[in-house]
């Protein structure tokens, strides 16, 4: 029986899996990177252990130090959980090989599915449909475009030996298809420490199906139910519910006869996921997922199972017993540390408050606390918020209500996005597929009427701070507002959010009355509003257009405010009150990085001619890939990185001086 268990990874799961742990009176053991030493997994463990540097290669694909730990730590079992070595069949056999029970299938099951281009095959010689692709490996780029050609464009280029949106780029022409392929195996080596790829035809918009399987140690296959996870950013999963809804009982059976066989095929032991594309009626298999998925919350909901729980049961030599039947309908919104509205960027950095509701039938599984930092160099994903209802229904309004209240201040997050996305009335009526996003995007922001009046009453909330914070003044000669003997009192400020400047102009009325309105870029008309707070908290009521709505202020700062509404972070940046030096565009000078990462690629040299949206260069962050662009014509006076360097946020990438 298992004792004690070593959990190789980090974050969300590894604390998840410590709480099954905890249940079946197992001790846990930690393994952190450098960053991580003061994460919340390391310090909920019993025991914790460092395993190397920050880079993922240095510690979390470290699978000699993860082995070291285990021997070190004593312990029965290791869990791999997702991502990292989850689906490493030499790992599995080192784990083996050290006397030590791998928490997953047979190392043989791991490798006949973990190469995408080797179950792609072992499916179509059993029978099971799959959508046309060959791999790259042993190709020329020749051979590479003419089998590209052959399937038609567009196509998809994903890692051979991993998952979760990593090493995935989408091809719809000969020019993006080499491009996409570097970048590709970039990531893939950078998130599973292998390059391998293939390519596959792209179906536009078809809905990804998946089905959960357990498997034991006498040969017995369960399927428990299926899991729609079309929503997808980046292609990579953010909405995920059980059961997939709206699919035809045939289908459904036929996916669920398919996943058997599957599973049957490689003798699959445990917890693991087949997933298939649902395409004009008909599926198609993609892969198998041989460990735990990120949304398998999902299905424990409806089941109320615990399948971190049966993971271990099966492990330890036992058969699965579990009623088959179903109840209700669970959803689930992965929560990013990104930025939607600046293409999914990353948000690293220190959380200062974080607050979410509980209630009846909600789970949270998160791998960050209040304090914690996220660091750049993993997955964004902070965690997850899962609703069950009785029906579909009942669940995505559970889930809407917990999203609208939930804060979280210190770093950007996708809350206030995937809100919109499960109230959009094209999901309520299962429009899914995976180009949801794309189809639905202009009404997945905040709109502009939307935008321009939350940052109104950001200035006017900072208008409010301020006065508060003013010292006794002698006389009123010594403000520095515009004090007036009579009449409003009228203010311009240059404000700056998400790297757009603001020209406005605020009236204070009296009563707690304001008035603004833009005068650049887009000139608007004034807009009256009403601002209380009577318990001088962080929480004020906004009145507008005769409704009432609530705006959380989470930070004021001497020139800088950000508010929350509805889970949607605003951040202000106070320039200048009074100056008319409004930015123009751009002729010429740096561009910066976004954000703190690796130099991942650099495509240009000094004195080289660029035109308007080439790429620059390539940064790495939190395992996804961020181009540089040029933004207009022009030559690179200089380039400031070199392949491999690390750069904080604001460093400057290149000089580029616009053609004339």
């Amino acid at each position: 029986m298992i004792k004690r268990l070593l959990i190789a990874n980090r974050g969300e799961i590894s604390f998840r899996i410590q709480k099954t742990c905890k249940s079946m009176n197992i001790e846990t053991v930690a393994v952190y990177s450098d960053v991580d030493k003061h994460a919340i997994h390391v310090k909920n463990a019993d025991k914790s252990i460092c395993i190397g540097g920050a880079e993922s290669s240095e510690s979390y694909l470290n699978i000699k130090s993860i082995i070291s730990a285990a021997i070190t730590s004593k312990s029965d079992a290791i869990h791999p959980g997702y991502g990292f070595l989850s689906e490493n069949a030499n790992f599995a056999d080192e784990v083996i090989k050290n006397n030590i029970n791998f928490i997953g299938p047979d190392p043989s099951s791991i490798r006949a599915m973990a190469l995408k281009s080797t179950a792609r095959k072992m499916m179509a010689d059993a029978g099971v449909p799959v959508v046309p692709g060959f791999s790259t490996e042993g190709n020329s780029k020749e051979d590479i475009l003419k089998r590209s050609k052959e399937i038609g464009f567009p196509i998809i280029i994903k890692a051979s030996a991993g998952g979760g949106g990593k090493g995935m780029k989408i091809a719809r022409s000969e020019k993006e298809l080499f491009l996409g392929i570097d970048s590709a195996k970039r990531e893939a080596k950078s998130s599973f420490g292998n390059s391998k790829l293939i390519v596959e035809k792209y179906l536009e918009n078809a809905r990804h199906v998946e089905v959960q399987i357990l498997g034991d140690m006498e040969g017995n296959i369960q399927v428990l139910s299926d899991r729609d996870c079309s929503t997808q950013r980046r292609y990579q999963k953010i909405i995920e519910e059980s059961p997939a809804p709206g699919i035809d009982k045939e289908i459904r059976n036929e996916m669920a006869i398919q996943a058997i066989k599957v599973a049957k095929k490689v003798s699959y032991l445990g917890a693991g996921t087949v997933e298939f594309l649902l395409y004009k009626n008909k599926f198609y298999f993609i892969e198998m997922n041989t460990r735990l998925q990120v949304e398998h919350p999902v299905t424990e909901l409806i089941y109320g199972i615990d399948l971190v729980e049966w993971q271990i049961r099966i492990a330890n030599g036992e058969n699965i017993k579990i009623d088959s039947c179903n109840k209700g309908h669970a959803i689930e919104a992965r929560i990013y540390a990104e930025n939607p509205e600046l293409d999914f960027l990353p948000s690293p950095g220190k959380i200062s408050n974080l607050t979410i509701p509980k209630s009846k039938n909600l789970r949270i599984d998160f791998g960050y606390s209040e304090g914690g930092d996220v660091p750049p160099y993993y997955d964004p994903m902070l965690g997850k918020i899962i609703a069950l209802g009785r029906n579909r229904e009942q669940a995505i309004n559970s889930l809407s209500n917990v999203l609208k209240e939930t804060k979280i201040v210190g770093i950007d997050t996708n809350i206030d996005f995937v809100r919109r996305i499960i109230e959009h009335q094209s999901f309520k009526k299962l429009l899914l597929g995976t180009d949801f996003i794309k189809n639905n995007s202009k009404d997945l922001f905040p709109s502009t009427v939307e935008k321009n009046l939350l940052l109104g009453i950001s200035l006017c909330l900072f208008m409010i701070k301020r006065s508060e914070a003013k010292k006794i003044l002698l006389t009123p000669w010594d403000t520095k507002d515009n004090w007036r003997h009579f009449g409003a009192n009228v203010e311009k400020f240059i404000i700056e959010s998400e790297k757009i400047q603001y020209n406005f102009e605020c009236f204070t009325l009296n009563k707690g009355k304001y008035s603004f309105r833009i005068l650049e870029p887009n000139p608007t008309k004034l807009v009256n509003i009403s601002i209380f707070n009577n318990d001088g908290g962080r929480e004020f009521k906004i009145r507008y257009n005769k409704k009432i709505f609530k705006i959380f202020l989470a930070k004021g700062e001497e020139n800088s405010l950000s508010i929350i509404y509805k889970g949607y972070n605003l951040s202000i940046n106070i320039l200048d009150k009074f100056s008319s030096n409004y930015k123009v565009e751009m002729t010429s000078g740096s561009l910066d990085t976004p954000v703190p990462g690796k130099v991942a690629k650099v495509y240009v040299k000094s004195n080289q001619k660029v035109r308007s949206g080439d790429v620059l260069a390539v940064i790495e962050a939190m395992k996804m890939e961020h181009s540089i662009i040029s933004p207009f014509d022009g030559t690179v006076k200089e380039i400031s990185v070199r392949e491999g360097e690390q750069v904080d946020e604001g460093y400057t990438i290149a000089e580029i001086e616009k053609s004339s």
